[in-house]
């Protein structure tokens, strides 16, 4: 018997609710809370991959935050460290079906000069029970961040607040799962400049002349992007949304 528990969102939605008293109380700084020692750690050997899932609360999207940015900056983050980030075909087929969940979410109180930001990094695996044969999806590898930073730095606190978690989460899993030796090291660029070279490289393939390949979104590359879109019968908005990703061929 497979029991389906969907435990990290539960745990996602009671944290939320606690980033949100935390910004009604009014309280100010950071804190943390962790699973992240050497028995969590322990769980991350021999693990394949990750099935990458962003829980993004709608009040983010009001300051710059949307889920599908933050889902290909993360995917780009654990792409660059070389951990390998499931399709769903392939996450039904690999062992323990491991999912990284990353929730957040902003408060941004009216008239207040302090907003609340919430960030919370989730490993689950399928766990087996010793007493029976009943198996569920569990948290084996957790940590949370809720900060109250000013206002008008909501969208850059979120964001920093997760890229720290997931550089976390990463580092766990080399650390139990080391890099062969003689590996290059990884890229000191930025994932969102590395994810505009790619989409700058990719149009140029297809024959719009994006100008310098440098992972800018200059002016340039935004009127390509358009024509692109355009061409492709999608809204032509020169941003980088899933539907240009998907047709680009970069997802």
């Amino acid at each position: 018997m497979v029991a389906q528990v969907h435990m990290p969102i539960k745990i996602g939605r009671v944290l939320i609710g606690l980033a949100v008293l935390w910004g009604f109380l009014g309280l100010a700084g950071r804190e943390s809370w962790a699973g992240d020692d050497e028995t969590e750690r322990a769980t991350f050997r021999g693990l394949p991959g990750v099935r990458l899932l962003v829980e993004v609360r709608p009040t983010i999207e009001q300051v710059d935050v949307s889920k599908q940015q933050l889902q290909i900056e993360v995917e780009l983050q654990l792409r660059k460290a070389g951990i390998r980030v499931f399709t769903q075909e392939e996450w039904f087929t690999a062992p323990g079906r491991p999912d990284l969940y990353v929730v957040a979410q902003g408060l941004l109180p009216p008239n207040s000069l302090f907003a609340t930001s919430f960030s919370s990094v989730m490993l689950t695996q399928q766990a087996t029970l010793d007493i029976n044969t009943s198996s569920a999806s569990v948290v084996t590898w957790s940590l949370t961040t809720i900060a109250t930073p000013l206002a008008f730095r909501l969208s850059q606190a979120i964001r920093e607040d997760t890229r720290d978690l997931v550089d976390k989460f990463i580092n766990a899993y080399l650390n139990a799962n080391p890099r062969p030796a003689g590996r290059v090291a990884l890229s000191s660029t930025s994932p969102r400049r590395d994810l505009v070279r790619q989409v700058q490289e990719r149009l140029q393939t297809v024959g719009f002349n994006p100008g310098s390949l440098d992972g800018t979104m200059g002016p340039q590359t935004q009127q390509a992007l358009r024509w692109f879109q355009n061409a492709q019968g999608l809204q032509a908005t020169g941003d980088l949304d899933g539907p240009t990703l998907d047709a680009l061929g970069i997802r």
